[in-house]
């Protein structure tokens, strides 16, 4: 039997099972919004839920979380999500 893999959002900081949170994950340079967590690498979570992901986007946790500095890639990423919950 398999044990539940649980991760912390970092939009709302509540422990859930990593199968319903979105992964984005810093590979090799690039951002992967990665929900089949197929890539490895510095990955961070966050709840498919809108208020999460505006936490997220408001407070810079991408930037922080994944120690990235490529703004325009953040932005991307961030549209992304945004389309992805609403």
């Amino acid at each position: 039997m398999l044990k539940d893999i649980k991760r912390k959002c970092q939009g709302c900081g509540k422990i859930l099972d990593r199968n319903s949170l979105i992964k984005i994950t810093l590979f090799d340079g690039k951002l992967y919004i990665n929900p089949s967590s197929k890539i490895l690498g510095r990955s961070m979570y966050v709840c498919a839920d809108y208020n999460c992901v505006k936490t997220v986007i408001k407070k810079k946790r991408i930037y922080s979380a994944l120690k990235f500095k490529n703004f325009d890639e953040i932005l991307q990423v961030e549209k992304l999500l945004q389309e992805m919950v609403s």
